[in-house]
């Protein structure tokens, strides 16, 4: 196992190709700098790995336009703002916002006066499906406010990699990783409410676990709630990820694990107290979201 570590941490690993000379684009200012990275065959199967990142000091000439660039892009407005044309829409970016592009497709940004950004084009691992989930909730200039983890890391990397030292292929796309993550908890989808009480789809959640023994239909939760079953059924999915039958069943079948490992219960008294109809019905439900059966469950050890 340590050889295979070791291994590991020997291939996992990536030298930036340092550029101390001035930046030569258009519009880039003295002082900035950007570093390319190759990334091993191991990064490209399994991590988010980085193509390139730098600091740029930018005036009015400053204009990138691109019909493709194989990469997706954070960058972070220091000081100044600036303009981002993406899917035919038009973006102001301002000091402390976020910009975040799919480079696969035609884009553009420039500034007519100035700005300072902090930038890195990345890829591999779920890229797509990470940013389309940031994109279809904020577009692609999104304000960080005090939001410090994004800017922390930017700088981080760009500090290694001014360093010059190897980099943990591992460890950047952890960086990487969690900066999506920030922006996907910025959304109201991924936050819990502050609050129980006034939140009806936690009501309902209180109201399945205390009575789940009961037939639960969708019509007695949701006028439990003081909502109509269609709205409400949305809305429970929307915030749950589960239909209200899923999460009754969810519930139920929780509950007969702990009574198949910590009681003697035959299989019909327990599909009983757990609120099945019947015997067959716990056995097919159990098995189809658990994968094995109630008895297999049982005499198999933790």
């Amino acid at each position: 196992m340590i050889k295979i570590a070791n291994l590991f941490r020997n291939i996992a690993l990536i030298f930036p190709w340092r550029l101390i000379m001035r930046v030569n684009e258009k519009g880039v200012l003295e002082g900035s700098e950007y570093y390319f990275f190759t990334p091993s065959n191991l990064a490209k199967s399994l991590f988010f790995y980085l193509i390139c990142t730098g600091k740029f000091f930018c005036d009015q000439n400053y204009n990138v336009e691109r019909e493709k660039y194989s990469s997706y892009l954070l960058m972070f407005v220091v000081k100044g703002q600036g303009t981002v044309c993406y899917n035919d829409r038009i973006y102001t970016a301002k000091e402390n916002d976020l910009i975040i592009l799919n480079c696969h497709n035609p884009h553009r940004y420039y500034t007519n006066t100035e700005w300072t950004t902090l930038w890195l084009h990345y890829d591999g691992n779920i890229s797509k499906e990470l940013f389309d989930l940031i994109y279809d909730r904020f577009g692609c200039v999104i304000s960080l406010s005090n939001l410090l983890i994004i800017p922390k890391y930017l700088n981080r990397i760009l500090e290694d990699a001014r360093a010059g030292s190897p980099l943990s292929e591992p460890l950047m796309s952890c960086y990487i990783q969690r900066m999506l993550s920030e922006l996907l908890m910025l959304s109201d989808d991924f936050i819990l409410p502050e609050s129980d009480k006034s939140d009806p789809v936690l009501e309902a959640i209180a109201f399945i676990e205390t009575n789940f023994k009961e037939k639960l239909s969708l019509k007695v939760i949701a006028s439990h709630v003081n909502m109509s079953s269609f709205h409400f059924a949305r809305t429970f999915k929307k915030d749950t990820g589960y239909s209200p039958y899923e999460y009754v069943v969810k519930t139920r079948l929780n509950h007969a694990k702990m009574l198949l490992k910590k009681t003697n219960l035959q299989i019909k008294e327990i599909a009983a107290e757990c609120g099945f109809s019947t015997e067959s019905n716990f056995v097919v439900n159990f098995h189809n979201n658990i994968g094995v059966t109630p008895g297999e469950f049982r005499n198999t050890p933790f």
